[in-house]
């Protein structure tokens, strides 16, 4: 048998020195890391749902009823995302899907008093908090700031990776392969 070919190993990782740049940033990028990881578990331990179930279903209980393709749109997550936290928010009894009587494609999604109570009690999700923070940083620095982390992005080669995910631990959802990562 063949010997498989081997691979370069790297001899060292690039030492990046303390209080530096590069070291503030990869610092904050393992507490942002982190944060989300720890606030996703503790909200799953608590309250038996994942920040996107959460966000879901805040949406789904501001208004008697909203269809799926409001809620995706209102959340930014692909359709393909949402059908499966539907599925989970639905099998924890949390909201009912309503087919509409004149147009059979519609479905209205309407949350149970299980799914209100879920809702009431449950902390911020850390997407909410986001977006409620940013704008008291003002037009420019937030624009500033969203300039600086595209710019992450494209440096880790991130581009590609489905950007329709809530802040939220776990495996990411992969697109179907007829599908665009964004739905």
């Amino acid at each position: 048998m063949a010997d498989a070919p081997s691979l370069p190993v790297p001899t060292s990782a690039t030492p990046v020195l303390s209080g530096t740049p590069e070291a503030r940033i990869l610092q904050a990028l393992r507490r942002i890391l982190r944060q989300v990881e720890l606030g996703s578990k503790e909200l799953e331990a608590s309250h038996g749902v994942t920040a996107p179930q959460l966000l879901s279903l805040l949406v789904i209980c501001e208004h008697t009823s909203t269809t799926q393709a409001e809620l995706s749109r209102r959340i930014l997550l692909s359709a393909s995302t949402l059908v499966g936290v539907l599925d989970r928010l639905e099998g924890k009894d949390l909201i009912v899907r309503q087919r509409d009587t004149v147009d059979r494609r519609r479905i209205h999604l309407m949350p149970t008093d299980k799914g209100r109570q879920v809702a009431a009690t449950a902390p911020l999700p850390m997407h909410e908090r986001l977006v409620r923070a940013l704008p008291a940083i003002g037009p420019v620095r937030c624009g500033a700031l969203a300039e600086h982390l595209e710019e992450l992005v494209d440096i880790l080669g991130a581009g590609a990776v489905d950007d329709s995910a809530v802040l939220a631990s776990g495996p990411i959802p992969q697109p179907l392969p007829h599908q665009s990562p964004n739905g």
